[in-house]
């Protein structure tokens, strides 16, 4: 028998409002290696987003090699491949060092199947299963450039390139390790699943949503990433583990987890293990009243770390007596087991003006590229197809940025 963990998303430096959440990691990893050591799990299967940002800090680095060396002292192999926020070059730098440690980094599509397929051994020393490791694709992975293609038939050739690289790995699979049961990792969007805020609107995430369909039947379970609620989109096989903490309010709700698969005998069961909530996210939307008496009644729970809480005043007319009204209610508010990150007032009758493309609770600081972009778009009468191509040419810059902004 042996036991397999997968989790995902970590974003490892990631910031709330200009609030650290290495806290929260930390407990998250503290959690994980005692879960591992105590039920004997042979694997770890981390699908991408190691870190929040291409160019990671210190700290950031030093949390993230401080889980390494937890790991290593449990005699579980570590499987870690890169995802959209990732630098392959960042995460491959100590690769052979890690090797040597039973600790297996793919920041970058690799077509060797000496670093794509890793066998997993049981306590026994006996092979049970491989794992096949797939980072997350860039559009250079998976077709060639072609000028004067339309926006269907680049979203096409990119949907035909990630399912051609899966069924050539499955291939591979086959042919060099056959009737070992075999696991996928991946970082991508499925059509049909559920996103949050903290998703970054990624070109061959949310552009070339692929059917679940085209992946190949080879594998037994996808461990997938990019996702950070828990969700199975085809309600097996394909699992997103989601992220391990919450990372944006939007995903208040969610019950973080990590998934258990276990292959005994050639058979492939899986479990969901709900990891501990460290800390409360809390999102409170109403009038000035409701908040006021929300406020007063809060009532901090038995959590290791203190709540966050985001906050947007909702009234009918526009009136700066409201605004002042939010800030004193703001500046009373004091308990020492709750933060206010952020906090705004929304009225329904808005003078225009010309911050018109926001909304009172926004920043353009806190909208991502495509974001902005999608806003300026709806000020202008467009056809469908005008702006799928501009959303296209808009993404291709954009990934460009991100790219060069990796390598820097």
């Amino acid at each position: 028998m042996i036991k397999i963990l997968h989790t995902s998303d970590l974003h490892i430096g990631k910031r709330l409002y200009q609030e650290e959440l290495a806290d929260e990691l930390q407990l998250f990893f503290g959690w994980l290696t005692a879960y591992i050591k105590e039920h004997q799990v042979n694997a770890l299967l981390v699908a991408g987003d190691v870190f929040d940002v291409a160019n990671p800090s210190s700290e950031s680095r030093r949390l993230y090699y401080g889980l390494l060396r937890e790991l290593m002292h449990l005699k579980c192999k570590v499987i870690i491949t890169g995802g959209n926020h990732d630098s392959p070059g960042v995460l491959e730098a100590p690769r052979e060092l890690l090797r040597h440690l039973d600790i297996h980094v793919l920041g970058g599509y690799d077509p060797d199947p000496g670093r794509l397929l890793i066998p997993l051994a049981n306590h026994q020393g006996q092979p049970e299963a491989v794992v096949a490791c797939l980072p997350y694709l860039r559009d250079a992975d998976l077709r060639k450039y072609t000028p004067n293609e339309t926006y269907e038939e680049r979203t096409e050739a990119v949907r035909e390139g990630i399912a051609g690289i899966y069924q050539n790995v499955a291939d591979q699979c086959s042919n060099l390790y056959p009737g070992l049961p075999a696991l996928a990792t991946g970082h991508l969007y499925v059509q049909g699943a559920t996103l949050s805020d903290s998703e970054r609107d990624i070109q061959i995430g949310n552009l070339a949503g692929l059917d679940s369909n085209r992946l190949p039947a080879y594998f037994s379970y996808y461990a997938l990433g990019h996702l950070h609620k828990p969700q199975q989109p085809d309600g097996s096989r394909l699992v997103y583990s989601g992220s391990p903490v919450k990372l944006s309010f939007s995903e208040s709700g969610n019950q973080n987890r990590v998934m258990l698969v276990t292959i005994d005998q050639g058979e492939v069961n899986t479990e969901s293990i709900p990891v501990p909530e460290f800390r409360r996210l809390i999102r409170l939307r109403g009038s000035l009243a409701r908040l006021k008496q929300e406020l007063g009644s809060y009532a901090p729970n038995g959590n290791q770390l203190g709540d966050f809480i985001e906050l947007e005043a909702r009234e009918e007319n526009h009136d700066p007596a409201r605004i002042v009204e939010l800030e004193e209610m703001i500046g009373n508010f004091r308990n020492d087991r709750a933060r206010i990150l952020k906090y705004g007032i929304k009225f329904a009758n808005q003078p225009a003006g010309t911050a018109s493309l926001y909304g009172d609770t926004e920043s353009i600081t806190d909208l991502r590229p495509m974001d902005v972009f999608e806003k300026r778009m709806e000020k202008e009468n467009l056809e469908e197809a005008t702006r799928d191509m501009l959303r296209e040419a808009f993404r291709e810059l954009l990934e460009e940025v991100e790219q060069q902004t990796m390598e820097e």
